[in-house]
């Protein structure tokens, strides 16, 4: 049904007019009543009727008056006027206003009907002309939002200013840059959602879908409007969405003016949006909350270790923790999605592939592309982190079922005891006495059960202690060397050069 606002300054008339014609058989009803022009300006962006039926003379405000500013705010609003004088200047002037018609008191409710169906006729047209003029506006806005040559978007702006509901050229305007994030796909689901709550909720607004699941939302803001407006706004349509299977994110521009401002303004949102990444999905970001990514790189091999020690030794709090720790810390430092991603990647492949054998060597490859694919599709650090989490309390069970083993019980010995005295001369002889078996027992038995010799385990952690101590540069390369169990320091260099791709001094200036 259409909507339609009464005016009349004559109480008796205002209520017969709003309770004793039949809106209904015409299709119409009655959205409020007002007694001047004055209120009935209040009550129009309350109340956004179709029609207005006003009284011509009336005190505080006229009826001619009052429809001059009420074009001023809806342009299409239909405004038909009731009169006890049929004189021709009343006529004159009701055209002056663009007025579909004029009725003489009392009412002849025939003369009524027929003017409502030619007013019903002209919202029909409008509403058609107006769906049109919609798509034109959101196409023209994408493109403007989209393009990078100022020239160009300038004709973008020249277009949106032609359509029959053009944007304010002079307006006050935020940016809402809203995205559906999901795993299993773009979020098409959360369209509806979006566009029913700007609808009902936003009438200062304007929804454009720039891509499946990503949108902008132009509010046209008042002056006088809080600051925290339209923020309120957009955490009213996170809780409305968020049935949704697909979250949505929110960036929120300052406020800019003018039309030429809106191609900066949705940067800026967009880009808040982006922090989402160290926020998390589901949070609503202010400009000035925008995160400035640091490049800055990250070595994992420090992690590596420690995760791959506790998951070997089946210290799953302990795995769990050094995970947290190392998100904790990129987290904390900025780091640029990209290196995050990268990082994250370096780090759990080298965790598959050392636990290539519990895994099984022909699922290690097909498990890298998998994490390949994910981490590059996930949208926050939180995501990453829970990815790579799932995948070591994934080994960590295949490890704990392998534990049933007792042999297993044997390769722990062994690890603890290399892990306990690697700084002191070592061979097969004096582990194998240790675990009392057989040397070549044990040289099987490691190997079948880690994937790697004795000697290659001692070396790596032998290796990876010494890189931690050349950040001490107090110690002497010769100190280092003894520390991890070489007596011959250019044995250890070379070694150590074999594992790190290049010599301790070297590697030790790259930490400087």
């Amino acid at each position: 049904m259409y909507r339609i606002l009464l005016v009349d300054d004559e109480k008796m008339e205002l209520e017969m007019l709003a309770h004793y014609i039949r809106w209904e058989d015409m299709g119409i009803r009655v959205a409020g009543t007002a007694k001047n022009g004055r209120e009935a300006l209040q009550r129009m962006e309350e109340l956004r009727p179709d029609i207005i039926l006003t009284d011509v003379r009336m005190p505080i405000m006229d009826g001619l008056e009052f429809s001059r500013r009420a074009k001023q705010i809806d342009r299409n609003v239909q405004i038909a006027f009731l009169s006890g004088h049929d004189e021709f200047q009343y006529i004159k002037a009701a055209l002056s206003v663009e007025a579909i018609g004029y009725l003489l008191k009392p009412l002849d409710m025939e003369e009524l009907h027929n003017l409502m169906v030619r007013v019903k006729q002209k919202c029909e047209e409008i509403s058609i002309s107006s769906q049109t003029s919609g798509v034109l506006k959101e196409t023209y806005l994408r493109e403007l939002f989209l393009e990078n040559n100022p020239k160009i978007r300038s004709q973008w702006i020249e277009k949106l200013q032609l359509l029959p509901s053009p944007i304010p050229a002079s307006g006050f305007f935020q940016i809402l840059y809203i995205t559906a994030d999901s795993f299993s796909g773009p979020g098409i689901e959360a369209v509806m959602p979006i566009r029913q709550f700007v609808q009902t909720e936003m009438p200062c607004a304007f929804l454009c879908q720039i891509k499946e699941g990503t949108f902008a939302i132009l509010y046209n803001r008042k002056l006088d409007a809080s600051s925290l407006e339209l923020t309120e706004m957009a955490e009213q349509l996170l809780r409305h969405a968020s049935d949704s299977s697909s979250p949505l994110s929110i960036g929120i521009s300052n406020v800019g003016m003018g039309i030429e401002s809106l191609y900066d303004l949705c940067a800026a949102a967009k880009q808040a949006n982006a922090s989402k990444f160290y926020f998390g999905l589901g949070t609503c970001i202010m400009a000035d909350e925008t995160i400035v990514p640091v490049y800055e790189e990250v070595n994992p091999e420090p992690a590596i270790t420690s995760i791959c020690y506790a998951i070997a030794h089946l210290q799953e709090p302990t795995a769990i923790a050094e995970i947290q720790s190392f998100f904790a810390t990129m987290r904390n430092s900025r780091i640029d999605q990209d290196l995050v991603g990268s990082t994250s990647l370096r780090l759990v492949t080298a965790i598959e592939q050392h636990f290539a054998n519990i895994i099984g060597g022909g699922s290690v490859h097909s498990m890298y592309v998998d994490d390949w694919k994910r981490i590059a599709r996930y949208a926050t650090i939180y995501e990453i982190e829970a990815h790579i989490t799932d995948v070591c309390l994934s080994i960590l069970a295949l490890m704990k079922d392998k534990d049933k083993d007792k042999n297993l019980h044997i390769v722990h010995q062994i690890t603890n005891l290399i892990d306990r005295s690697f700084s002191m001369p070592l061979t097969i002889e004096d582990i194998a006495k240790n675990v009392y078996l057989s040397p070549n027992y044990v040289r099987t038995l490691f190997k079948d059960k880690m994937g790697e010799t004795i000697l290659e385990y001692l070396t790596r952690m032998r290796i990876q202690h010494a890189a931690e101590l050349l950040k001490d540069k107090s110690k002497k390369i010769h100190e280092i060397s003894a520390a991890v169990g070489y007596e011959n320091v250019s044995y250890f260099c070379s070694v150590f050069q074999k594992f790190k791709g290049t010599t301790p001094n070297e590697y030790r200036k790259k930490l400087l």
